[in-house]
């Protein structure tokens, strides 16, 4: 297995849980439906909110793009496996810029602590 690229992002905590408070603009902004639901179904506080917001910027990183032209946070959805850890679907620009460069897979990793949210994605 080869690393076609690594992205890491470090969210403040504090400034999702403003986000949060002001509408649902920012969850319908950056999450798909899908998304939104889960986040429900766990009762996700903004920790952990934070934690996948951190991990689409992360995956963008990781193939060398930022959002924008073309992107959309809502082209990377962050999910899990029964066993907890994080996985990830690209869609749209994500997945055409994903396919082209060889990408197979993602690891992805997620934290929080101490008001800050950190993830981690290693495109193969």
């Amino acid at each position: 297995m080869s690393v076609l690229g690594h992205g890491v992002d470090l969210v403040d905590v504090g400034e999702v849980t403003a986000l949060l408070k002001l509408s649902d603009d920012f969850l319908n902004r950056s999450f798909t439906d899908i998304e939104r639901q889960r986040l429900a179904e766990i009762a996700a506080n903004p920790e952990r909110i934070a934690a996948r917001f951190a991990a689409k910027e992360a995956v963008l990183k990781a193939l060398g793009r930022g959002f924008g032209n073309g992107f959309s946070f809502r082209d990377v959805e962050v999910f899990n496996h029964e066993s907890g850890s994080p996985f990830v679907v690209l869609h749209g620009a994500a997945r055409e810029l994903s396919d082209s460069l060889g990408v197979s897979s993602w690891l992805v990793s997620l934290s929080h602590d101490g008001g800050k949210a950190i993830a981690s994605a290693i495109a193969t």
